[in-house]
C-alpha cells in the first residue's frame, strides 16, 4: 500500500493505493494522527488506487473514522470501486459510503460487486 499526500486550503487528501494489508494499516495511521496534531481535521480518502481490502483492515477503518470523528474531524472517502465498497460495508462503513456517494469511483461503469470479483 501506498500513500501519496496532498495538502489544499481547506483539506487533506490522503491516495491510497495497492492493497491495503495489516502491516502498512499502520502508516494510515500514523498518517492520520499527523495531520489531526497539526490540526488538519478535514480529510480525504481517495480510494481509487485501492485494490483489495481485507475485512479486517475495513474494521480498522471504521476505528479510524471514529478517531477523526473525535478529534471534531471530517474525513470521507471518494473513488471506492463496487468490490471495496461491498466489503467497506459489511465491515460497518455504509453511513461513510452514503454520506460520500456522489463521489463515489467507477460511476457510470457496471456495478462489479463481491460476488462478481471472486468468480472472476
Amino acid at each position: 500500500m501506498t500513500i501519496r499526500r496532498t495538502l489544499t486550503d481547506g483539506a487533506v487528501v490522503l491516495s491510497v493505493a495497492g492493497s491495503m494489508a495489516g502491516a502498512d494499516f499502520g502508516d494510515l495511521h500514523r498518517e492520520l494522527v499527523g495531520h489531526l496534531r497539526a490540526r488538519r481535521t478535514k480529510i480525504v480518502l481517495d480510494f481509487r488506487g485501492v485494490e483489495h481490502v481485507s475485512y479486517h483492515d475495513a474494521s480498522m477503518l471504521a476505528r479510524e473514522f471514529d478517531l477523526v470523528r473525535s478529534h471534531a474531524g471530517d474525513m470521507s472517502l471518494r473513488g471506492v470501486t463496487p468490490y471495496v465498497r461491498d466489503i467497506l460495508v459489511l465491515a460497518g462503513l455504509s453511513d461513510v459510503l452514503e454520506a460520500h456517494a456522489s463521489d463515489a469511483g467507477g460511476a457510470g461503469r457496471p456495478r462489479q460487486g463481491l460476488a462478481e470479483h471472486r468468480a472472476c
